[in-house]
């Protein structure tokens, strides 16, 4: 029974985690647990748990009513929380270009196709979400899963962002290849430091749109 218990609190746990990084929750959301545990068909306890979790992993904050909330998050935390992804998934980009397999790469490679059918179509969800599986399933190749759980933390609290942005990030210049595309050749090249150089283009890229979002208080929760 209570080995059940704790299976329906893991199953709570990474669904809830999954929408913090896909970004199907905005910051300010509040996740109210009896809605949400019929939207799990669980019992509240489970659910209670796994919001509890990420509260202590600081995922989610508890707000006066004692329901749990995505948290708001100034420039200087983005700035940091993007300082740590940065080191964190440049480790584990290093380890999956020396393993990486093809059958590992063309899967990849098909998650970030299916990201730029996102971005021609301008759906600003799909972007998100498939920005997220891409670097975790990269985090995934590197097969280092203590480094990889604590990057998914980070992505946690950056995900919300991107549901609130609101607005897709600017166009690239006509013929520039999206840095995924030059990250999947140097790690099918088994390279580490094109690898790094490429994520580190992509991180910046990132980081160039949404900090000044934050900094003009335009990342915000809408009725």
């Amino acid at each position: 029974m209570e080995n059940g218990r704790r299976a329906l609190s893991a199953e709570a746990y990474e669904y809830i985690r999954g929408g913090l990084i896909r970004s199907r929750y905005k910051v300010g959301q509040r996740l109210v647990l009896r809605p949400l545990a019929a939207e799990l068909g669980l019992s509240p306890t489970p659910v209670r748990e796994a919001l509890l979790r990420l509260v202590s992993e600081q995922a989610l904050d508890l707000n006066d009513r004692n329901t749990a909330v995505v948290p708001e998050i100034t420039p200087a935390s983005f700035r940091e929380i993007h300082s740590l992804r940065v080191d964190l998934e440049s480790r584990l980009i290093q380890a999956a270009a020396l393993r990486a397999t093809a059958e590992e790469l063309d899967a990849l490679s098909d998650v970030h196709e299916q990201f730029q059918l996102a971005c021609a179509r301008q759906d600003e969800g799909m972007m998100a979400a498939g920005n997220a599986d891409f670097h975790a399933m990269l985090a995934g190749i590197a097969d280092l899963p203590l480094t990889a759980n604590i990057l998914h933390n980070l992505w946690a609290r950056i995900g919300p962002l991107y549901a609130l942005a609101r607005t897709a990030p600017p166009a690239r210049p006509a013929g520039m290849h999206h840095p995924h595309e030059d990250l999947i050749a140097a790690l099918r090249a088994h390279d580490p430091e094109a690898a790094t150089r490429a994520l580190i283009v992509d991180a910046d890229y990132a980081r160039s749109w949404i900090e000044p979002l934050l900094s003009q208080g335009m990342v915000r929760d809408q009725p």
